[in-house]
C-alpha cells in the first residue's frame, strides 16, 4: 500500500474530470448506505410495533453503535495494512447474507424483536470495517486534485443513501409489506459488491508515467482532532434524528409510514440541493465558513420540527440543505489534512467516537422524550448541534488564516479565492 496518491497535474483544458474509479465508488457507496438505512428503518418499525416507546427504538441504535465503538479503531488499523477494495467487497457480501437472515428467521418463527437486534448487531460489526475501508479507499484511489469535488459527491451519495432509505423503505413497506424490504436490502449489498469487483486492483504507476509528470502529493495538514470532531457531530445528528423522527411522526403526530417516508424524501431533496450548491460556491467561501453556516442553519431549523407536522415538513428540507454544507465541508477539510497511509486509522477513530457520542446522546434524549416530551428532546439536540461545532470552528480560524507556504509542507489549505495547498501540491513545477 503506497503512502500517498500518485496523481497527474491539471490539464490545460481545465480541471480534471472524474475517472473510472469515481464512477464505481459513488454508486457502490450510495447503495450500501441505502441498504443500511432500509434495514434500520425496517428493524425500527418491527421494534416500535411491539414496544411503542422511543427507548425501544433507541436500544436498536445502541445495539448498532456498540460494535462500531469497540471495533472501528482496530479495524481502521487493519485497513491501513490490507487491500481496502477487498475489505469493502467482503463487507458487502457478509452484509447481504445477514440481511437475508432476518426475514428467513422470522419466517421460521423466530421472535421478530430479538432477531432484529441480532441482525443489526451483525451488520454493525461489518460496518465497523466498511466505514474506514471505504473512506480510505477514496483517499487511495481518487486523484488528489479531485478530492474536493469528489468529497462533495461522496458525501452526497452517503447522505442521500441514508436519508432516502427511509423514503424508499417507507413507501415500499406501505405497498408491499415489511418483509420484502429486507430481501431488497440484500440486493443492494450485492450490487455494491459487484462495483468493488469491477473497480479492480490499484494500477501501478510506470516509470514512463512518472517521467511524464507524475508526482507524489502530500497531506496539507491541519487540526485533525477538531476536524474529526466536526465530522463526528454530523454523524451524531443523523443517528439521533433517525430515532426522534420515527417517534415524532408515528407516535406524536399519529401519521402513517408513508408520511414518514415523505418526510425523509424531503430531507433527501434538501441534502441533494445543498450538495449541488456547495460545488458551485465552494471556491468563493472557505470550507470552515460553509461548515459554520451549515451547522447553525441545521440546528436552528431542527428546533421548529416538533411543533407540528406541517412545521416539520416545511423545515426539514432546509435543515437537510444546511446539513449538506456542514457534512461536506467537514469531510473535505479532514480528507485534505490526513495522509493516505493513516487514513484508515483516522476514519476508524472518527467513526468510533461519533458512535460512542451518538450512543450517549441517543439514550439521554430517548429518556427525555419518554419522560418529558419529544419536543424537548429536539430542542436539546438543536442546542448541542449549534454550540459544539461552532465552538470548535472558532478555535480553528487561526490555522486557516495563516498565509500559504511552499508546496510539500503543512499549509493552511482553505483560503477562499486562492489556490489551496491541495492545488499547490499537484501543480507542475517550473522548469529552469
Amino acid at each position: 500500500m503506497t503512502s500517498a496518491v500518485l496523481t497527474k497535474p491539471h490539464q490545460a483544458g481545465g480541471p480534471p474530470r472524474a475517472d473510472r474509479a469515481e464512477w464505481l465508488i459513488l454508486p457502490a457507496n450510495f447503495v450500501t448506505y441505502l441498504g443500511n438505512g432500509i434495514q434500520l428503518t425496517g428493524a425500527s418499525l418491527l421494534v416500535l410495533q411491539q414496544q411503542g416507546t422511543a427507548l425501544s427504538v433507541g436500544w436498536l441504535f445502541i445495539v448498532m453503535a456498540i460494535p462500531q465503538v469497540l471495533l472501528s479503531v482496530p479495524f481502521g488499523w487493519l485497513v491501513d495494512r490490507f487491500d481496502r477494495r477487498v475489505m469493502c467487497l467482503v463487507c458487502d457480501l457478509v452484509s447481504a447474507v445477514a440481511a437475508l437472515a432476518l426475514p428467513i428467521a422470522i419466517w421460521q418463527g423466530a421472535d421478530s424483536q430479538y432477531t432484529a437486534y441480532v441482525v443489526t448487531f451483525v451488520l454493525s460489526t461489518v460496518a465497523a470495517a466498511f466505514n474506514p475501508a471505504s473512506n480510505a479507499l477514496v483517499r487511495e484511489r481518487v486523484r488528489y486534485e479531485r478530492l474536493g469535488p469528489f468529497n462533495a459527491n461522496f458525501s452526497m451519495s452517503t447522505q442521500a443513501g441514508s436519508l432516502l432509505s427511509a423514503s424508499v423503505g417507507g413507501f415500499l413497506i406501505q405497498i408491499f409489506g415489511l418483509m420484502p424490504m429486507f430481501y431488497f436490502n440484500a440486493v443492494t449489498f450485492t450490487f455494491s459488491a459487484v462495483c468493488w469487483i469491477l473497480l479492480g486492483r490499484k494500477p501501478e504507476i510506470s516509470t514512463a508515467d512518472a517521467e511524464r509528470g507524475e508526482a507524489k502529493t502530500v497531506a496539507t495538514g491541519g487540526p485533525v482532532k477538531r476536524l474529526g470532531l466536526l465530522l463526528a457531530v454530523g454523524s451524531v445528528n443523523i443517528t439521533v434524528s433517525n430515532v426522534l423522527l420515527v417517534v415524532v411522526v408515528i407516535e406524536v403526530f399519529k401519521q402513517k409510514v408513508g408520511i414518514f417516508g415523505l418526510v425523509d424524501a424531503l430531507a433527501g431533496v434538501g441534502m441533494l440541493c445543498g450538495a449541488a450548491l456547495y460545488k458551485r460556491i465552494s471556491h468563493r467561501f472557505s470550507n470552515l465558513t460553509l461548515a459554520a453556516f451549515g451547522f447553525f442553519g441545521n440546528a436552528a431549523l431542527i428546533a421548529v420540527e416538533p411543533l407540528h407536522i406541517a412545521a416539520l415538513m416545511a423545515a426539514i428540507p432546509f435543515a437537510a440543505f444546511s446539513f449538506g454544507f456542514a457534512a461536506i465541508s467537514s469531510r473535505t477539510l479532514l480528507m485534505r489534512a490526513i495522509d493516505d497511509s493513516r487514513s484508515g486509522r483516522v476514519f476508524g477513530t472518527v467513526n468510533a467516537v461519533s458512535l460512542a457520542a451518538g450512543l450517549v446522546v441517543t439514550i439521554s434524549l430517548s429518556y427525555l422524550a419518554d419522560h418529558q416530551s419529544v419536543a424537548s428532546a429536539f430542542w436539546v439536540l438543536s442546542a448541542l448541534l449549534m454550540v459544539v461545532p461552532l465552538a470548535a470552528i472558532a478555535t480553528m480560524r487561526g490555522f486557516y488564516e495563516q498565509p500559504q507556504v511552499p508546496a510539500g509542507t503543512a499549509a493552511a489549505p482553505d483560503l477562499p479565492g486562492e489556490a489551496d495547498a491541495t492545488d499547490a501540491a499537484v501543480a507542475p513545477q517550473p522548469v529552469n
